[in-house]
């Protein structure tokens, strides 16, 4: 609040000083002290752009750029691409070419690592290669953060990078992983086709070695003669350097801060200006605070560098940057306006109030001097309160965030306590402690309170960050009240759990969207429109305690002030939506445990849940499928994308589906990408998933579009295969580790047998299940529900990558149909190699059974030994006899036999110190582990 007193005061008393006539010649004037310093301009970095270089406004390009880096006449974008990246490119080549013709020095970056550079992402020889970071790390955008606290088994990290930054970056488990960019010699590694870059320009490189990596331009050398970026501006004499180029949050940001640290602090006649026009960064926005959004990390920076004395211009020109540079810098009073004289300083006089003898503008200037020193040392606070001022100009009348609150139980209690004598406690107490609350925080969040339904109360924020910091805020504040004993533990909403509840539990909706009108009527604003009905939905979904977040408001940005834990609650039909929402259940870190405190996940009350919540993914010994889209590259290329994504989408529906009546957790989601996880507690039902998923993908309806793109490229002398999007199935069982990912909620797992999934799914073709013979047969013997008609067909022994020895895989069917689409083919890589063909193996059959129910022997009488649970005979789920029928041959034989022929057929049969130790659980039911338990 003082530094908006402060900035008041300063344009207050003083105004705005007026334009000077004439900056300081030598400031606006370009020469041989200046140099400019254009960070990272390569192809890697660069976002698409039209290949004809328009965005370069006239340049001609300098070398011929290759046809597999181009697609539609354009340039494909780069491994780390930046948001409007080749905006910076005439900015550049203006700055470049205009600081060469006076005689300055023009030096241009590189990153040129070595094609195993320490940086790149790398995981456990156990893990598939992904760049999405789920195995353990917090992925953005394609970028990994891992550290000393990942298992080995998930980062490997005897090949990180060993530079003292990385290093210390490692140990606090904040060490980041990039995709493979910018290799020596690579088209990626090299400047834009259309960047100018000076004869005499310094090129100099960093990154060149493979065990160290460099976050700043100092840390790159000149290759020709072996010199550091801060030598060859020593060298130079290099005064004042401009800086400019990508990213702004990353390498652009610590080149500026060490130019400060290293050149400029050590003289004040040096200068560090940062050209926002000729700069983007990877967290960037537009927005009105040096071309971004001050809420962005850009913008932030742009902040720091203000901070740190650095100056910063926006305009796009050369000649308008310096003009706003050297404003209010002079050679001689009659630069300056009327009433002002030019005072000499370095390096250029400034403009200053003619000081009057007798008058009290001496002492005006003294004290305007000491306020713009406050607004120098406060910068950080006034740039945030000059930012959110459109918050505190009053309620959003466009774009809402809306906030919905009730009371859990709060008719329940109003009859309990009246009923008891306690009404005036209840009216005056319980719901006065409530109410304040509620308010007490409200204004420091921007908060606009619309209306109080009941006991419900509906706020409007600008923005999500705000709303939910004031959801944390308020949990936490109810949490912490001092409430009146009269009402604790009346009815099962004030309950009080040590460290979980207290007092009332209070839900929290939040959704946020476009209002149709906003209109103030009596002092407070009024809505219209669907998102007002629709935050009910979301706040009625939740229970007491619980923050409830809409899929609009994600993602979350990284401005939360208050930590807290999300977990993810799937996909539901809420009412009032015409789309399924997927829901995110939000608690203040200290009060996670609401998460599970009534022995459970609590369930949300939605019309419908359509995929399983975080609790519901199974732990421990558990089977991992693996379902991914075949050839989704070449059908982008050869369909339009909003085919490509209808059938995406159709996919993605028809697996849900699946996965639902079989009890499966999705990991992904919708994944865009086509390539969906699926995690399953029992072994037949994620089997049993996969081939209805086949069925049901083959039967759904597609677009056009597709189908007759498919037959356009079928080769008709082959079988016929599966109609529709076709996807690719592998599964294997084992011990995984579940974790949460703490931005999104989802659980994900990690652990060999997830690697192993990937492997087998590897070796499959669209429109085909494969699995391993082994565990297909142990686990349909231990079986003890019905299952339907199955068809087996041995594809033969194969060596995987990252499993041990040979693995007999099969295809696994519903019908004959369904497996002639599959149809015993497989995909071989450098990762998956057969060894013994599967062609001459018959195919099996197993009939369909039907579970049924049948007594135990209770030998032990009621109360006795042999029943346990205290006198009721248990039953037990038994299988008819399963027939295994062999297509070739003219043999029949129990399944367990016939089981046993297709693992020696195979060789996938374990040997018999690898088998299963069977024990019985406390019930007398057999245990279930792991086929690789007993391995060793």
């Amino acid at each position: 609040m003082f530094a908006s007193v402060v900035l008041l005061a300063v344009l207050a008393v003083a105004g705005f000083p007026e334009a000077s006539a004439k900056p300081a010649s030598a400031c606006v004037r370009l020469g041989k002290s200046d140099a400019v310093i254009a960070v990272c301009l390569q192809n890697d970095f660069l976002d698409e752009r039209p290949a004809d270089g328009s965005y370069a406004l006239g340049a001609k390009a300098s070398y011929e750029i290759p046809e597999e880096h181009t697609h539609e006449s354009k340039i494909l974008r780069g491994a780390l691409a930046v948001g409007r990246s080749e905006e910076v490119v005439p900015v550049a080549n203006e700055w470049m070419a205009r600081v060469d013709a006076a005689g300055g020095t023009v030096i241009a970056t590189l990153d040129s690592h070595p094609a195993e550079h320490c940086s790149f992402c790398r995981f456990g020889k156990n893990q598939e290669q992904r760049l999405d970071c789920i195995w353990g790390c917090n992925g953005t955008q394609g970028i990994c953060v891992t550290g000393a606290g990942v298992p080995t088994a998930v980062f490997d990290s005897s090949s990180r990078c060993v530079d003292p930054v990385s290093e210390m970056d490692f140990q606090q488990s904040r060490y980041f992983q990039w995709p493979t960019h910018c290799v020596k010699n690579t088209f990626g590694s090299r400047f834009d086709p259309y960047l100018r870059v000076p004869s005499r320009a310094v090129k100099v490189h960093a990154g060149t070695r493979e065990k160290e990596d460099s976050y700043s331009a100092f840390g790159a050398r000149d290759e020709e003669t072996d010199k550091p970026l801060l030598d060859i501006l020593r060298e130079t004499n290099a005064r004042r350097v401009f800086v400019l180029g990508l990213a702004t949050d990353y390498v652009v940001k610590e080149t500026v801060h060490e130019l400060v640290d290293s050149v400029t602090k050590t003289s004040p006649k040096n200068e560090a200006v940062f050209v926002s026009a000729g700069s983007r960064g990877v967290f960037d926005k537009p927005g009105e605070f040096y071309g971004s959004d001050p809420q962005t990390s850009s913008g932030r920076v742009k902040a720091e560098f203000l901070q740190k004395g650095v100056a910063v211009v926006a305009a796009r020109s050369v000649d308008a940057a310096l003009n706003e540079l050297c404003f209010g810098t002079c050679d001689a009073d009659a630069d300056c306006a009327l009433e002002e004289v030019c005072v000499a300083g370095e390096p250029y006089g400034r403009c200053a109030p003619r000081p009057e003898k007798g008058s009290i503008a001496l002492p005006i200037a003294i004290t305007l001097a000491a306020m713009v020193g406050a607004f120098v040392v406060f910068k950080r606070e006034i740039v945030d309160y000059l930012s959110n001022r459109r918050k505190r100009g009053g309620p959003p009348t466009d774009y809402v965030v809306l906030v919905e609150t009730d009371i859990e139980g709060s008719s329940e209690l109003w009859e309990t306590m009246g009923a008891a004598g306690y009404g005036d406690i209840m009216k005056d107490q319980v719901m006065g402690v409530h109410d304040e609350v509620l308010r007490r925080s409200m204004k420091k969040h921007y908060g606009y309170e619309l209306f109080v339904r009941g006991d419900a109360f509906v706020v409007a924020f600008h923005a999500v960050d705000d709303a939910l910091a004031w959801c944390l805020q308020v949990q936490l504040d109810l949490m912490a009240s001092a409430w009146p004993p009269e009402m604790h533990d009346t009815t099962a909403g004030t309950l009080r759990v040590w460290g979980t509840y207290e007092g009332l539990r209070v839900r929290m909706g939040v959704h946020c969207g476009h209002v149709e009108s906003a209109v103030k009527h009596q002092g407070k604003m009024v809505y219209e429109g669907e998102v007002m009905r629709q935050v009910t939905g979301v706040a009625d979904s939740g229970n007491g305690g619980q923050i409830i977040l809409s899929q609009d408001t994600l993602p979350l940005s990284a401005d939360v002030e208050l930590p807290y834990v999300m977990y993810d609650q799937g996909l539901h039909r809420v009412k009032d939506f015409a789309n399924p929402q997927r829901l995110k259940e939000v608690y203040p870190e200290s009060l996670a445990s609401r998460a599970t405190a009534n022995g459970g996940a609590q369930k949300l009350d939605t019309e419908e849940r359509l995929s399983p919540s975080f609790h519901a993914a199974p732990e421990g010994l558990v089977t991992m499928i693996y379902c991914h889209a075949e050839n989704l590259a070449g059908l982008k290329k050869a369909l339009p994308s909003e085919v490509v994504e209808q059938s995406l989408r159709v996919m993605a529906e028809q697996l849900r589906a699946c996965m639902m009546e079989r009890g499966g957790y999705d990991c992904r989601g919708h994944e865009r990408n086509g390539e969906n996880m699926y995690v399953f507690a029992s072994y037949v039902d994620c089997a049993l998933f996969a081939v209805r998923a086949q069925k049901a993908l083959h039967e759904a309806t597609w677009p056009p579009e597709l189908v007759h793109h498919y037959s356009n490229v079928d080769d008709p002398s082959e079988p016929k295969r599966i109609r529709g999007l076709r996807v690719r199935m592998g599964m294997h069982s084992g011990q995984l580790k579940r974790i949460r990912i703490p931005s999104e909620g989802l659980a994900d797992y990690y652990g060999e047998s997830a690697n192993r999934a990937a492997r087998v799914m590897s070796t499959s073709v669209g429109g085909q299940v494969v699995c391993v013979a082994s565990e297909l047969e142990y686990f349909l013997d231990e079986h003890r529900g019905g299952t339907p008609r199955l068809l087996i067909d041995p594809l033969g022994t194969f060596t995987l990558k990252g499993i041990p020895g040979q693995t007999a895989l099969v295809q696994l069917s519903l019908d004959e149909t369904m497996a002639s689409f599959g149809n015993r083919r497989f995909v071989q890589s450098k990762k998956a190699q057969q060894v013994t063909p599967g062609d001459g193996f018959a195919r099996v059959v197993l009939e369909a059974i039907e579970a049924t129910r049948e007594p135990e022997n209770d030998a032990g009488g009621a109360g006795g030994q042999g029943d346990q649970g205290g006198g009721a005979s248990r039953a037990r789920a038994t299988c008819s006899k399963l027939k295994a029928q062999v297509k070739k041959g003219a043999f029949k034989q129990p399944s367990n036999e016939g089981l046993e022929a297709l693992s020696q057929l195979t060789g996938s049969r374990p040997p018999p110190e690898r088998r299963l130790k069977r024990s019985l659980d406390g019930n007398g039911n057999p245990t279930r582990r792991s086929l690789d338990d007993d391995a060793e």
